[in-house]
């Protein structure tokens, strides 16, 4: 076995989103870590009694849920579409649309500094979860809102959590790290990975510090980060 194969061995890290992310798994244990798979929050659809897509010029979607809620629709759309990051841009394009804008940072923030500068009025609307932020909604344009899933948090996943101890935990989104908080969670003895500058800063804000934080913000880049951290100084 290679030198890089071994980078993690002896490392246990726990994904935390509402899905297993199986590419970033995979590389993790063939870096020879132990991983596992504690989600902190989990994703409902609601039933969608769509509006009117004719009337927009932008449809906009920061996440993979809200893609997949809108892709079961198997909507026609005129509307130019805008993706907040390469796998909400890829759910998308499996399903036949075009994506028309991606950031190149993957973060609301980001977002609405690249967003395409454009004249005359226009309709975008923002297809999203109910924890979103309001930060697309302020955007010195028409944007109108459309929530297509419920952000619900496992607070007894998040208690198990909360017991583990010398454990790499990747978190990413603020709703998981607020999961881990309420179940109790401490910052002692674990290292911290958050996906995104806004899961950095929840972190931070709930008195955390963040060991790793890839700039691209990818549960693959997370992976490839804690390896080079584990790489002999």
């Amino acid at each position: 076995m290679s030198e890089k194969a071994l980078l993690l061995q002896g490392e246990i890290i726990v994904f935390t989103g509402s899905r297993e992310p199986e590419e970033a798994v995979h590389l993790a244990q063939s870096l020879g870590a132990e991983t596992l798979y504690v989600p902190l929050v989990t994703t409902e659809v609601r039933q969608l009694d769509k509006p009117d897509l004719s009337g927009y010029d932008w449809l906009i979607f920061t996440s993979r849920t809200s893609a997949q809620a809108f892709c079961q629709l198997d909507e026609n759309v005129t509307a130019k579409i805008a993706a907040v990051g390469d796998q909400t841009a890829a759910v998308l394009q499996q399903h036949g649309y075009t994506v028309d804008f991606i950031p190149r940072v993957f973060s609301a923030d980001h977002f609405i500094q690249e967003f395409p500068v454009v004249s005359g009025k226009v309709n975008c609307l923002f297809i999203k979860g109910n924890l979103a932020k309001n930060t697309i909604a302020s955007m010195h344009m028409q944007v109108d809102e459309w929530t297509v899933y419920d952000t619900v948090l496992d607070l007894n996943n998040a208690k198990k959590l909360a017991n583990l101890k010398n454990v790499t935990i990747l978190f990413a989104s603020p709703s998981a790290v607020s999961a881990y908080r309420q179940a109790g969670g401490d910052w002692s003895d674990i290292r911290t990975a958050a996906i995104g500058h806004v899961t950095k800063q929840a972190i931070e804000a709930n008195g955390g510090t963040v060991d790793f934080t890839p700039k691209k913000y990818t549960y693959l880049e997370v992976i490839n980060e804690i390896a080079k951290g584990s790489l002999p100084k």
